[in-house]
């Protein structure tokens, strides 16, 4: 059972969406189920979230425990003074959020524009150092290189939209599609000139799956049309040996201090 003090401490944190869901649909086929591991020399290896807050810190270890404190000091190396603490309780893993195994409450990762929620340090063993950072998306179960774009250098990259076809042009349906398809011209070739104005050329992407190289993690493989962030992604800022980080295909709706900052 979790102490009293720790549930206590899920309840004041602020900024992450900690309540119970019962419209979410949990399948065995969706989730990441924590196994238990044994115990990295790195404490840092250990953590697969962190979350902080004023009200404390919540590490989501790998091993599928929780450990938590309130009103925690996060200075110096807190994460290995953490680790010291009781532990609370244990939980499952998802894409896009988790789940305490004893009481049954719904974590979210992100908002429902694929942004991090505020609180978060880490995110699937990954420090966060930009909320629209990618740390969740689908890979190909095969690599298939004859639909795989490799990108090793900074880039804008642009998705290509789904080719459709109808029978019937003049229904609802090709209506709204063509609709949409004006829109991704005109918002893509803006977006495109706006991250000309700050030195970074555009990639349109033809293929399906994007390859990332990034040598100072592991090179990842991306499936385009498959949830990022839990949205569906138009657009990616990728800098060279850095995290991509989800991009508005309208250029207003981007933090554009953010992209700044990510491009330094």
């Amino acid at each position: 059972m979790m102490i009293k003090y720790f549930k206590h401490l899920l309840i004041i944190l602020v900024g992450v969406s900690c309540k119970k869901e019962p419209g979410v649909q949990v399948t065995e086929k969706d989730s990441d189920i924590v196994e238990s591991k044994s115990l990295m020399e790195n404490p840092g290896d250990q953590v697969q979230h962190l979350f902080i807050a004023n009200g404390g810190s919540i590490l989501y270890l790998k091993n599928g425990d929780i450990k938590g404190q309130a009103r925690f000091d996060t200075d110096g190396d807190f994460i290995t003074e953490l680790l010291k603490s009781e532990t609370n309780g244990k939980y499952t893993d998802y894409n896009e959020y988790l789940i305490d195994s004893n009481n049954k409450d719904t974590v979210f990762f992100f908002n429902g524009f694929g942004k991090i929620n505020e609180g978060w340090k880490i995110l699937k063993g990954v420090s966060v150092d930009n909320p629209m950072q990618i740390v969740s998306y689908q890979s190909p179960k095969k690599h298939n290189t004859s639909q795989t774009e490799t990108i090793s250098e900074t880039r804008l990259i642009i998705f290509a939209p789904e080719i459709q076809t109808f029978a019937d042009e003049n229904s609802a349906e090709a209506d709204a599609y063509f609709t949409a398809m004006d829109d991704w011209n005109f918002y893509s070739l803006e977006l495109n000139e706006s991250f000309e104005k700050l030195g970074v050329k555009t990639h349109y992407m033809k293929k399906r799956f994007l390859s990332l190289d990034l040598p100072n993690h592991k090179n990842i493989t991306i499936d385009t049309r498959s949830n990022i962030n839990g949205r569906k992604a138009l657009a990616l800022l990728y800098k060279k040996d850095k995290i991509p980080m989800i991009i508005s295909l309208i250029f207003g709706d981007n933090d554009l201090d953010e992209v700044k900052k990510y491009l330094q």
